[in-house]
């Protein structure tokens, strides 16, 4: 097949067409699970049950005061969209310590893709989501969009992380710096609705595609299957708009996407129904990244408790 990420619109026909995004990695999957403290959401976070029920979610508000073009002015130009919603799920989680749970550290600029990227292990198309949080966790870290002298990160350049490019100085020593201390599973939709609720971003490997337009209240209906990865950033268990919980999710298309959005979300995101969003959790494939450490701190203002109701 040919594979064309050069607009919105050919990214989506690629992964439309076949192109898999995302690699289904059972035996590592596995290897991570065991050697994690804490391997499922549920179990690792019991005291978080039922916190996120009945309330309106919206922690991507967090990660809008720290990086405004968060959503589109990023634009996956490979197949690297693994990376980007690893990266999105730990920029929404380190945006909320530092807003809502006043963490002393600095968010300083979003994070940078690339060596999450490289870490997949070879140099084809697509990785696994649980090779992206193993690095982010334990291999490696966060790198900033920087320039680190023997590499510059300050600008996404998708043949960096393709092409393996970054030095092992910066690529393990420097990341190691910056580790995400918590990865955990999730696995059904309550799990998934009460790690929003505390500020925790979602990335989700799947094969479920939808549609580029949102409908009245933001919802994108089921498409044609893809092999993607996307960050959920936000879930509406209110009931009020349907009779189920509601997630948002984050594409990295850029703006691919039209139609209604709700509560200012960002460009290129849409709403999933509940039925779509158990059936993704369901493929093992879904990874929530709590406290990332190591980055100094700085005098911030006073944004005040959110109220995510």
């Amino acid at each position: 097949m040919t594979e064309d990420f050069t607009t919105p619109r050919k990214t989506l026909k690629t992964y439309q067409d076949g192109f898999v995004g995302t690699i289904c990695d059972d035996e590592d999957v596995a290897d991570l699970l065991g050697k994690l403290k804490t391997p499922l959401f549920g179990a690792a976070a019991y005291s978080l049950y039922g916190s996120g029920e009945g309330k309106l979610s919206l922690p991507y508000k967090s990660l809008l005061k720290f990086d405004k073009g968060f959503g589109p002015s990023e634009r996956q130009t490979t197949g690297d969209c693994v990376s980007h919603s690893t990266r999105n799920a730990i920029d929404l989680t380190r945006s909320v310590e530092i807003d809502v749970k006043k963490e002393p550290e600095s968010f300083l600029t979003r994070s940078a893709t690339e060596g999450i990227y490289q870490s997949r292990g070879h140099k084809r198309q697509g990785m696994s989501c649980s090779i992206a949080a193993r690095y982010a966790h334990q291999k490696g870290g966060i790198l900033l969009r920087k320039d680190y002298g023997s590499i510059d990160l300050s600008v996404y350049n998708s043949k960096i992380g393709a092409n393996h490019l970054i030095p092992i100085e910066i690529y393990v020593d420097e990341a190691n710096k910056h580790r995400v201390k918590t990865v955990s599973m999730v696995t059904t939709i309550e799990e998934a609705r009460d790690a929003l609720a505390n500020g925790y971003g979602i990335s989700v490997c799947s094969g479920y595609g939808f549609s580029s337009k949102r409908d009245a209240n933001g919802i994108a209906k089921r498409g044609k299957g893809w092999s993607h990865a996307m960050a959920w950033i936000a879930c509406d268990d209110t009931r009020k708009v349907h009779r189920e919980t509601l997630f948002l999710v984050q594409n990295s298309w850029g703006r691919w996407n039209s139609g209604p959005k709700r509560h200012e979300q960002p460009d290129g995101s849409f709403w999933i129904r509940e039925k779509d969003a158990r059936a993704m959790l369901s493929g093992r494939g879904s990874w929530v990244f709590s406290d990332v450490q190591g980055f100094p701190a700085k005098e911030l203002p006073d944004y005040g408790m959110i109220d995510f109701l």
